[in-house]
């Protein structure tokens, strides 16, 4: 059981490093995309979530928990609610 465990978060990880040895196989997206991360998450670091927004490109925007390791949303769900909130709903511009 923990080795089949362990398996799968190794799989994890090497999917988020598609993309490191110059052959980039994550296609540039036209959607916005917003990456939610705990600061001191140890099963994917905060240097993952670089990486993964470096590779979104523009469209990625990234917002760090302080704080917070893997379940930030459980941790700060406030702060992470707010993130989450003001993503899908930015503020409605004034006439």
């Amino acid at each position: 059981m923990y080795s089949e465990k362990r398996g799968e978060k190794t799989e994890l990880l090497e999917g988020l490093s598609i993309g490191r040895d110059d052959k980039t196989n994550v296609s540039p997206i036209q959607q916005d995309v917003m990456l939610i991360w705990g600061e001191k998450d140890q099963v994917f670091p905060l240097i993952m979530a670089h990486d993964l927004r470096e590779m979104l490109r523009k469209k990625a925007k990234l917002r760090v928990i302080p704080k917070t390791s893997h379940i930030h949303q459980t941790e700060k769900s406030k702060e992470f609610n707010g993130i989450v909130m003001s993503f899908l709903l930015p503020p409605s511009s004034s006439p």
